[in-house]
């Protein structure tokens, strides 16, 4: 045996032994009585959505009694019927007897001394000007509520489909750090065979488990934050279960001419509609206002009875009548109510100014985050095929003696951060044109 040989068997016999592996980290036990998981399509999810969210619930219920003061408001146009009735007991009677024959009288009661009586009574309002304005001031409130509620759906369900992207991109980076835990300790085995074999060193090994630690932190991270997305889709479907959603296929790239958008938006977004229509009401409540001075007209009908006969001699009686009133001065409060209509007016036309250009900047920022988070995507996907091949070439290159362990977890590493950026760059791709079609009033 030569020189050389022998020194090289005296420093594997030397060599110490590889520190024992660490058990792979396991998934952590459900806590008591956290709910399973859900699982839905994208379409069964906003239809769900429709039915039990509690802010459309909010919206469409501010939209029904927008409903209920129009009926309010058309209430003086309508017929008004009453009715009622009693029994009363006077402390004295008045009875006046009125000869009918030479012999015979018949009594009228001037006041009888108790009796039961009922009376009917109907006005029907003829011409009411103030109350036709209020109407129509009413209903295009009703107008704008139901509009804000079509609003709030649609940033509802854009919510609902970014959040159940973000869930996505956490099952995505779930399955990147299992991958990266197993790689991690594919090398962590590999650098252990090589130092048993004399052609490693325990810093390696080392540097090996201590990535495959990290990989693991990073796994029970991503478990987590994946469940938190989870769990906020399920908040949003109104459901205390944690919901996953199967996402459909990233649409294709398109180009987009943000003029068309534009006009897309201007005629598909209902709070512009809504704006439009809070004009029109207090446009419609100054009217009102100014025509309080107005004369109104009517026509009353009423109905009696009694146990007891009248001083006509019946035990019923009718009445109908037109009846006019017009007020000439009522201390003011006309030119008050037009002067606050006027100046509500004039801030709801500045807010559907400011609602407009508020538009205008949401598509143009929706349309370019939508192109940024392309450019991103297609980038992350070329570092992720880039990534790929290093941490391939390394991973030869150290079985072959030729590229050193701590380049293997370097490569591993970058491959790793590559796979998460797709993920996030996927995710965000996502929830960007779910933006876009909100900003132009697309519902998904």
């Amino acid at each position: 045996m030569t020189a050389l040989a022998a020194a090289l068997a005296l420093l594997v016999a030397a060599a110490p032994d590889a520190p024992p592996a660490p058990a792979p980290v396991a998934d952590p036990p459900l806590l008591k009585g956290m709910p399973r998981v859900t699982s839905m399509s994208l379409a069964d999810a906003l239809a769900e959505l429709d039915r039990q969210n509690p802010t459309l619930e909010e919206a469409r219920s501010r939209a029904a009694a927008a409903l209920g003061v129009v009926r309010q408001a058309a209430a003086p146009l309508l017929p008004n019927l009453s009715v009622g009735g009693g029994y009363f007991h006077n402390n004295a009677d008045a009875v006046f007897l009125r000869p009918v024959t030479p012999t015979t009288f018949e009594p009228i009661y001037i006041q009888p001394l108790d009796a039961w009586y009922g009376s009917a009574a109907l006005r029907v309002p003829l011409v009411v000007p103030e109350a036709w304005f209020s109407v129509a001031a009413a209903r295009d409130s009703a107008l704008a509520a139901a509009e804000a509620s079509s609003a709030t759906r649609l940033t509802v369900r854009a919510a609902l489909v970014q959040s159940a992207w973000t869930a996505w991109a956490g099952d995505e980076v779930v399955a990147a750090s299992e991958r990266a835990v197993a790689s991690a300790r594919s090398q962590a085995d590999a650098a252990r065979r090589m130092l048993g074999a004399g052609t490693g060193t325990p810093l390696a090994v080392l540097q090996a488990e201590t990535s495959a630690i990290r990989r693991e932190s990073d796994l029970v991270a991503a478990r987590s934050e994946r469940s938190r997305a989870r769990i906020a889709v399920g908040v949003l479907l109104g459901r205390p279960d944690p919901v996953s959603i199967t996402m459909p296929p990233m649409p294709t790239a398109a180009d987009y001419d943000v003029e068309s958008l534009f006009r897309e938006a201007l005629d598909a977004r209902p709070e512009l509609r809504a704006s439009a229509a809070v004009v029109r009401a207090y446009e419609k409540q100054q009217s009102a206002a100014m025509w309080r001075l107005a004369p109104q007209l009517s026509a009353s009908g009423g109905a009696q009875g009694q146990t007891v006969p009248f001083p006509t001699g019946d035990k019923g009686g009718w009445r109908v009548s037109v009846d006019l009133t017009w007020t000439l001065y009522d201390g003011g409060l006309r030119y008050g109510k037009a002067d606050q209509a006027a100046a509500q007016a004039s801030e709801a036309r500045a807010a559907e100014t400011g609602t407009r250009l508020q538009v205008l900047q949401e598509v143009q920022n929706a349309a370019r985050d939508v192109e940024v988070a392309r450019q991103r995507l297609r980038l992350a996907r070329q570092e992720r095929e880039t990534a790929s091949s290093a941490a391939a070439s390394a991973r030869r290159g150290f079985g072959e003696g030729i590229t050193s362990s701590l380049d293997v977890l370097s490569a591993n590493d970058a491959l790793y951060g590559s796979e998460i950026q797709v993920a996030n760059a996927s995710a965000r791709l996502g929830g960007s044109l779910a933006a876009l079609d909100r900003a132009v009033g697309r519902s998904p």
